[in-house]
């Protein structure tokens, strides 16, 4: 069997998986309130609830000590003429187990309802979907089960998603605010978090989000899609690690797997650098430019007549030619470190095959043609020759 029907055949078996295991009863989101954004997973109303009760709990406590300070302070306060002075106590043995017992009472009944929702947040369902996730500096990168790589995160409706988590480098942090997700992300460490959405978002026609729409009808928009941040300050381009959650129906979702995990073989070779070349780019644009700014990694203007006159270190280029430095700076960045920039850059094996190589490969090689702040083709150029009109 060929790796193209492999593919097919196990996202037909996904997709009948997620047709079969999809819940009938599908959660309502929650509305946004003072505190929180709106809920859309299934553990946002616990999660909500815990953080309602210990907020008015505060409220009570804060209404009620300030209130008797301030009552106290009134009746008590120094007066003209008044010589009394009372002795200091050394102790209340009523008062001391009061002021021990109420609160030992609300802390475990704190415990109780926390822990509840605490252990909804961290037992995954057997039947959940499994997406592995890398962090890096500065991108998230989604592997589904068939292959399929995404810089988004895309999931199923209604059925529990189970997130493998894992650093390339530094520490790192996933947030989801309206699934009610957060997770630690440790270098050497596998972690998990999971969560399930009912309800299809991120869909264009509904600007801001509608978190009570149940249809799905076209492309993603960004608009509309749940946000993810990473909150673990984790260097310079921190800030780029934003990115969106697109909630789609079983059917888009299982056919969105399908073309992400082929759209690169469809494209002919001839036609990668300009069909391909800007997708990839967007990834590597948080730390290189194409027009010549000074950015976390060097710039990849005038790279193939740079490169091959660039003074390395040691005795001689161990690479052979301006293709070889560049494949071999993505699949093993720290081998040849441009003068002045750190080894930050993480490497890409398994996330590059050839086909996407030669396609930055070619990109590289047509920079005049993308505009430096998109890195998309110009306006002047054919989407479907890359010659211009």
């Amino acid at each position: 069997m060929s790796m193209t029907h492999q593919i097919l055949a196990h996202t037909a078996s996904q997709v009948s998986a997620l047709a079969a295991l999809a819940q009938t009863g599908a959660a309502e989101p929650t509305s946004p309130t003072f505190w929180m954004p709106v809920g859309a997973s299934t553990i946002s109303q616990g999660v909500d609830h815990t953080l309602d009760v210990i907020n008015w709990i505060c409220y009570v406590f804060f209404a009620l000590v300030v209130g008797l300070m301030v009552w106290f302070v009134a009746k008590y306060r120094h007066r003209t003429g008044d010589k009394f002075r009372t002795d200091y106590p050394s102790h209340n043995t009523p008062l001391e187990i009061t002021w021990s017992v109420i609160p030992t009472i609300i802390v475990i009944g704190i415990f109780v309802v926390g822990f509840r929702s605490y252990l909804d947040i961290y037992t995954a369902p057997k039947n959940a979907f499994d997406i592995k996730v890398t962090a890096q500096k500065w991108a998230w990168s989604f592997q589904y089960p068939n292959g399929a790589v995404s810089d988004d995160l895309y999931v199923p409706a209604g059925r529990p998603v189970r997130l493998i988590l894992r650093s390339s480098d530094v520490l790192h942090s996933l947030y989801i605010p309206d699934f009610r997700v957060k997770r630690d992300i440790v270098p050497g460490r596998y972690t998990y978090a999971w969560f399930q959405c009912d309800f299809p978002t991120g869909q264009p026609g509904k600007t801001p989000r509608d978190p009570n729409a149940k249809t799905v009808s076209g492309p993603e928009d960004a608009a509309q899609a749940h946000r993810l941040f990473c909150t673990e300050y984790c260097g310079t381009g921190h800030s780029k690690m934003n990115r969106y959650v697109y909630v789609l129906d079983e059917a888009s979702f299982g056919q969105w797997m399908i073309d992400q995990s082929q759209w690169m073989d469809k494209i002919p070779e001839e036609e990668l650098y300009f069909k391909a070349g800007p997708k990839i780019f967007a990834r590597c644009q948080q730390c290189h430019s194409i027009d010549g700014a000074v950015g976390i990694g060097p710039s990849w203007k005038g790279i193939v007549d740079r490169v091959k006159a660039y003074p390395f270190v040691g005795d001689g280029k161990e690479y052979g030619t301006w293709e070889d430095y560049v494949r071999t700076s993505i699949l093993i960045p720290g081998k040849y470190v441009v003068p002045t920039y750190g080894n930050v850059m993480p490497s890409f094996k398994g996330q590059l095959n050839d086909k996407a190589i030669d396609a930055v490969l070619g990109y590289m090689q047509q920079l005049e043609k993308f505009d430096p702040k998109t890195g998309k083709l110009k306006a002047e150029f054919d989407p479907a020759t890359g010659m211009k009109k």
